[in-house]
């Protein structure tokens, strides 16, 4: 299905996300409004570029990747313009040179209970690396 992704109620591009499921992501497909907030999705890239491999240790990466956002608040809509309830929307771009990809939407829609799941993951028994206790 094709949603509209606006930021602070201006649609800046549709994306087609299917499965509508998990970490979920599709191709933007930009309108004019989209170039009022660009410089913030190649920021995105850049952090997402040096990121490298993450560990759960650094909590969940869809929340810590959506909290570093700077743009304005980003929301997916239906087609009649309706927002849907999903925990974040974030919008990575590159520098459109040599073998870059185009701009992705990248929307979490895991059920509460994942989310929960994958922050606990994060705790360690009093600050040790192991989840029990050695024999």
């Amino acid at each position: 299905m094709e949603y509209w992704i606006v930021c602070d109620g201006l649609p800046i591009g549709t994306a087609r996300i299917a499965p509508f499921a998990g970490l979920a992501h599709g191709e933007l497909q930009p309108v004019p409004g989209y170039e009022r907030i660009r410089h913030h999705a190649v920021a995105a890239g850049h952090r997402l570029l040096d990121a490298g491999f993450w560990s759960s240790v650094n909590g969940d990466f869809a929340e810590e990747f959506a909290r570093a956002w700077e743009g304005g608040r980003l929301a997916l809509t239906d087609h009649f313009g309706n927002e849907l309830a999903v925990a974040s929307v974030v919008i990575i771009d590159w520098e459109h040179t040599g073998n870059r990809p185009p701009a992705r939407v990248v929307v979490d829609v895991r059920p509460d209970m994942a989310r929960i799941e994958a922050f606990l993951r994060t705790m360690r028994p009093s600050g040790d690396d192991r989840s029990r206790p050695a024999a």
